[in-house]
């Protein structure tokens, strides 16, 4: 018995194998030239990327120094008192 999914369940690749074949080898092309564009724009300007790669790390450095200061500056009570009543 098979399972009926909708579309906003699918995964890409169970999206994939019910395209038609026509469809599916107009896509392998596409997606080749969108690689190699992305290679050679990485090729090209290797400054640019070392750049970008540099400003994540200094920004994902000061999160989380800002996150670990501001979780050492919180004080948590000494006695928690909770009441119940039956």
């Amino acid at each position: 018995m098979e399972i009926q999914t909708t579309s906003e369940d699918r995964t890409w690749k169970e999206k994939v194998v019910t395209m038609p074949r026509r469809a599916v080898a107009s896509v392998k092309p596409r997606m080749n030239a969108m690689t190699m564009k992305a290679n050679d724009s990485m090729r090209g300007n290797p400054a640019k990327w070392a750049g970008i790669a540099a400003g994540a790390g200094l920004g994902i450095g000061l999160v989380g120094r800002f996150l670990q200061r501001r979780a050492h500056a919180r004080h948590m009570p000494a006695v928690i008192i909770i009441e119940a009543a039956c």
